[in-house]
């Protein structure tokens, strides 16, 4: 007979067998912090850093340069402790930009009112990311205006 308990029993098994074989949080950032940026063809492949394929998954933000700056600027509010003025200056865009970083496990949240602070196992990466990305965006950016 199948019972609430059993349902929840194996789904905490499931989810638990995934989290243990899953590679952490750390080794994913330092793997994606240690791929090229560019290389001679041109053309974007996945041994190439590119942080909708190894920061952010699931949401291709690589279409608009505004998904970079936005993206860049919230990282950068978080490391600077400036999450409540980031919402102020983007409003809605700005607080979906957090809930982005923290549903992809790069900060931690407090209670209400919501902030956001990097989390502590990749805290030290923090500023590499910041400045992997900015390096990104200005080759993927600046190809994009000579073209």
């Amino acid at each position: 007979m199948l019972t609430t308990a059993s349902v929840v029993h194996a789904a905490t098994r499931r989810r638990w067998s995934f989290e243990i074989s899953e590679p952490t949080k750390r080794a994913r950032l330092e793997a994606a912090l240690a791929k090229p940026l560019t290389d001679d063809t041109g053309v974007g492949h996945f041994d190439l850093f590119s942080p909708w394929w190894d920061v952010i998954q699931g949401i291709n933000g690589s279409y608009a340069s505004e998904c970079d700056e936005l993206m860049i600027a919230a990282l950068e509010a978080v490391r600077d402790g400036e999450t409540f003025e980031f919402i102020d200056d983007h409003g809605f865009l700005g607080e979906f930009a957090l809930y982005v970083l923290a549903g992809h496990g790069l900060t931690d949240y407090g209670t209400s009112p919501r902030g956001g602070w990097p989390d502590g196992e990749i805290k030290d990466l923090w500023d590499p990311l910041i400045a992997k990305w900015k390096a990104y965006a200005e080759i993927q950016w600046s190809e994009t205006e000579d073209a």
